[in-house]
């Protein structure tokens, strides 16, 4: 039993499986403060080929353990990102290995987060971007943790959870050689992470000036996704969505009313079908948001459109960031190849970030932005829109084609995250779930369920109010400044070493 525990690759399953508990649906958040101490031991005085291997099975396991969901859809593209996924753990992992003997504890505890932070971004924003299960998304349910992404943004609690990874891993190397930490070794540490909490606690316990209330209405349609598209369920499908819209204005009325993405279910063509929605929707005398696919000019947007109380068009949103080999496919002239293999047709992308206006029963004016899909995984989307005047967000997403699985709720925590780091509520509109509203703290209000509870594929609506929330977020206005920091570090760091090793004399 004891060899198991010592067992090189037995250590990095091991922290494969304690960071993904640390995730939905398990959402065991402690775990991810030491989940990256096992595979540091295991790579410990391991020659570089077996470091390569160990921490590329650790990255390649967690993250198919992570978006397994994605077999719903393609297995082939889930294992192959996945093992792409799983190199930023080898490059992580082989940076740690290459320095750490090189540097003192001071520089290895702000050098190995400030190293993970870097790949972070780097995963984010190359071949247009997948920051998902980013490490702070560990700790969507630390509320205290958390209020620090209006500062640092996500980013900035990755670090934190590094942080202190790193600092255990100290303290229990110093035990195995006997050679103790000082004081001001663990003092520093301890200092810097109480400073994360205290700022926590006191952003929890502010008392916001939230004004203007406006009362949104989320409907969660659950269209099954086989039938989504089949032209003899599209009558059917709009009759739903109409009948729950009907008992929200009936049961609960409200100053604005959200239909998921793609819930009109057909292509939406200004002046050509869309009498039948205008009709029902001055009927109801509600403003409604509604998902379509709009076509225009024979060139498809994924949209969201704002109808007026009286049916008419105040203005749409097309989606700026799309989902490649979903919504169009990469590089199809230089690779045309890949029309074949993924036949689908390119959706072209959106133009302008609008920022919608609508008016309450007791609220004058409150602009707000659309994401759409998985824009809310893309923090500086959100940015842009609060920079435009958003005084809330809301995300319209359908997450069918994933199953009954914990995609959504992985897919809800980038929206936490979006809600805390621009101090503004966020409500989300989903397919199947989860349709919520999160309040800038990033506390869900409400969210959709059953009599039993069940929050993903059901049928229902909830409401709730959402304010201008008189609360300053400087990560809005300096963006990912953080982690661009940590990129510096690192990079200096890195050059500084090597042009040291260089110069260094022989003996």
């Amino acid at each position: 039993m004891i060899k198991i525990f010592k067992n090189s690759f037995f250590l990095a399953a091991l922290s494969a499986v304690l960071l993904r508990l640390s995730y939905p649906i398990f959402n065991l958040w402690i775990l991810a403060w030491f989940a990256f101490v096992p595979l540091f031991l295991a790579v410990e005085q391991q020659r570089w080929v077996k470091t390569f291997l160990i921490s590329f099975f650790c990255g390649a396991l967690f993250f198919i353990l992570t978006i397994f969901w994605l077999i719903h859809v393609t297995v082939s593209g889930m294992v192959v990102l996945s093992l792409y996924l799983g190199l930023y753990v080898v490059f992580f992992t082989l940076g740690y290995r290459f320095f750490k003997e090189k540097m003192t504890f001071g520089q290895r505890i702000f050098f190995v987060p400030c190293l993970w932070v870097s790949l972070e971004f780097v995963r984010g924003h190359l071949l247009t971007g997948f920051p998902w299960a980013l490490l702070a998304y560990s700790q969507t349910f630390n509320l205290v943790v958390l209020q620090v992404a209006d500062i640092f943004g996500a980013y900035g609690v990755s670090f934190i959870v590094m942080f202190v990874n790193v600092v255990l891993l100290e303290i229990i190397q110093s035990r195995k050689t006997k050679n103790s930490l000082t004081y001001l070794q663990i003092f520093i540490p301890l200092l810097i992470l109480m400073g994360f909490l205290a700022y926590g606690a006191y952003r929890i316990n502010e008392n916001p000036k939230r004004s203007c209330p406006l009362k949104v209405a989320v409907i969660q349609g659950n269209i099954p996704q086989e039938i989504k598209w089949v032209f003899s369920f599209q009558e059917t499908i709009f009759k739903k969505y109409r009948l729950l819209t009907e008992i929200v204005h009936l049961k609960d009325p409200s100053d604005l009313i959200i239909w998921p993405e793609t819930s009109f279910p057909d292509y939406l063509e200004f002046g050509e079908n869309d009498k039948p929605l205008k009709q029902f929707i001055a009927q109801e005398d509600t403003p409604l948001l509604v998902g379509s696919i709009r076509l225009k000019d024979m060139r498809y947007f994924n949209s969201a459109i704002l109808f007026s109380s009286s049916g008419e068009v105040l203005g749409f949103y097309d989606k700026l960031h799309l989902v490649p080999f979903g919504e169009y496919i990469p590089w199809r002239k230089l690779c045309p190849f890949l029309g074949h293999i993924v036949p689908i047709e390119d959706f072209t992308p959106g133009m302008n970030d609008t920022v919608f206006s609508v008016s309450g029963r007791t609220c004058p004016s409150i602009k707000f932005g659309v994401l759409i899909c998985f824009e809310d995984i893309f923090s500086n989307l959100a940015v842009r829109f609060v920079r435009r005047g958003a005084d809330f967000l809301i995300n319209i997403t359908n997450d069918a084609w994933f199953g009954d699985t914990s995609s959504p709720y992985q897919h809800m925590q980038a929206s936490v995250f979006r809600a805390v780091e621009n101090r503004v509520y966020v409500v989300r509109a989903a397919n199947t779930g989860i349709s919520c509203v999160l309040d800038d703290l990033g506390r869900p209000l409400v969210t959709v369920k059953d009599s039993k509870g069940k929050e993903t594929f059901v049928t229902g609506y909830a409401t709730s109010l959402v304010y201008k929330t008189g609360r300053a977020s400087l990560y809005t206005k300096i963006g990912d400044a953080f982690a661009v920091v940590c990129i510096l570090y690192a990079v200096v760091t890195i050059f500084f070493f090597l042009l040291r090793r260089k110069f260094e004399p022989s003996i």
